[in-house]
């Protein structure tokens, strides 16, 4: 909840208002009005604000804070008009289960306000002279960015014309996960004008292993929401767009126009080709990387320069090789995601640059442990179906047949009917939700049987190998099959 004032701010009667039972921690942030601003002695303040628009962006902090740390409940109150020094000019509370988030809450409040809230102040000086003053830290973010960047600008390869390149760049990045948060916080220290963050998932407690944007504090928060305030804490400069849903056919084209760069931080091949196939039909270069165990892999994907991603996998499409895999998540070394997410970002950066030499034409590969690294070259295919119809690609990029209607909501599975049947798909020791039916991941003849009754809406944890095996059924010709949509 947010609130402005022309009145006093009563601490005593905010704190009764968050009293909850459930409630372990309360935490509480007072900014005051101080005696002097950048060396200068201050008798009194004005605050003046859009009070429409302030209350808005106020209320949309607030509810923004309460969804990236899941159990708080959030107040904030800011003056307005005239205040001698002492007086509070904001006041934000936090009630939550545990100290920790409660902490997390209030600081992400007080920088949002900073950056965001269409607040200005008037300082008074002794001498009778007075200045209206932006509160938002914009100025100053840019001159800290400045400092921030400074020894990777005096490289002789970056530069300043290098630098103001890579200020005007607009980057994507396709999950935040083990490479997707490595990735970005190197991509924000260098000042990228612009990420934008897609990603459907919420942080879990296996994640902190290796998804190092993440704390305890944000288990069950967005993703997208949950990294987006990190990378602005880190640079403030850097423009964050966080996106909470996943990359589909219907809005990767939206997503990937305008980008300089692309990178693919996913984990399941779907995603992987639409995306692929998306930046090939559009010209946007793709960094692409993936992870097995200790080992990972590196491809840097432009148009005409070595072969596509449908070159490597010849003659398998993204259904069979996602069905191998487990939706879980199979065991990893966190620190080989750590250095594959790395290289991806310093991929991009030297092809904002034009540095990227013969990247584009290679496959890297790591192994963490035992510390080597192989090049190959990453030749095209003859009559690849991609690399041979590019014209065609950048007319109309590919859509997987039965894509767009493959992805179901609750309101598209009610419209199916009452025969309809969900199942979800269990791993090894996993059990199904209550009140839905279990059939193990790799029953497929368990879900033919089910699918030739009606309808049938398949779900699992992560919806990856639904949406695998989904389409691995349509292909068979079993038209009534669907995926689910991770909520």
């Amino acid at each position: 909840m947010f609130e402005l004032t022309a009145h006093p701010i009563d601490s005593a009667a905010l704190q009764v208002r968050l009293a909850a039972p459930e409630a372990g921690a309360l935490t509480i942030f007072e900014g005051r009005v101080r005696n002097h601003h950048l060396g200068k002695p201050v008798t009194k303040l004005e605050y003046e604000a859009f009070d429409d628009m302030a209350r808005l962006e106020g209320e949309a902090i607030t509810t923004e804070t309460e969804r990236l740390y899941p159990g708080t409940q959030v107040l904030c109150v800011h003056r307005t008009g005239t205040l001698g020094i002492g007086e509070a000019a904001v006041w934000i509370g936090v009630a939550s289960a545990h100290r920790q988030a409660g902490f997390a809450a209030c600081r992400h409040v007080i920088e949002e306000i900073k950056l965001r809230l269409p607040v200005w102040k008037k300082e008074h000086h002794p001498d009778g002279a007075a200045e209206w003053v932006n509160c938002t830290v914009e100025a100053a973010a840019l001159t800290a960015s400045d400092e921030l960047t400074a020894r990777q600008t005096a490289l002789p390869e970056v530069g300043a014309a290098g630098q103001a390149k890579l200020a005007a760049a607009r980057v994507l990045i396709v999950g935040v996960g083990g490479l997707g948060c490595p990735a970005a916080v190197y991509l924000a220290g260098a000042g990228i004008g612009h990420l934008t963050l897609v990603d459907s998932g919420r942080v879990e407690r296996s994640n902190l292993q290796r998804q190092i944007l993440f704390t305890t504090a944000e288990l069950g928060a967005p993703k997208a929401l949950a990294a987006s305030a990190r990378l602005r804490l880190h640079n403030p400069a850097v423009r964050v767009t966080g996106h909470e849903g996943e990359l589909t056919p219907q809005n990767a084209r939206s997503l990937v126009a305008g980008q300089a760069v692309v990178l693919d931080c996913t984990d399941n091949f779907a995603t992987r080709f639409l995306l692929h196939d998306t930046c090939l039909a559009l010209g946007v270069p793709l960094v692409q990387a993936a992870v097995h165990r200790f080992e990972g892999r590196l491809d840097v994907f432009r148009q005409g320069l070595g072969g596509c991603l449908h070159c490597q996998w010849q003659g398998r499409g993204a259904a069979e090789l996602d069905t191998a895999g487990n939706c879980a998540g199979g065991p990893v070394f966190g620190p080989a995601v750590g250095v594959l997410g790395v290289m991806q970002a310093a991929e991009a950066i030297k092809l904002l640059l034009g540095r990227e030499g013969d990247s584009p034409r290679q496959s890297r590969l790591v192994n963490l442990l035992d510390g080597l690294q192989l090049t190959i070259a990453r030749e095209p295919r003859p009559g690849c179906p991609v690399c041979s119809r590019l014209e065609q690609l950048r007319a109309a990029p590919p859509v997987a047949a039965g894509d767009a209607s493959l992805f179901l909501d609750a309101a598209g599975i009610a419209a199916l009917g009452t025969a309809t049947q969900t199942v979800y798909l269990t791993e090894s020791g996993e059990t199904a939700p209550a009140g839905v039916l279990a059939v193990p991941a790799l029953d497929l003849s368990r879900l033919r049987e089910l699918a030739s009754a009606g309808p049938l809406v398949l779900t699992c944890r992560y919806g990856v190998r639904s949406a695998a095996l989904a389409r691995l059924l349509r292909a068979e010709g079993i038209a009534q099959i669907f995926a689910r949509t991770l909520s």
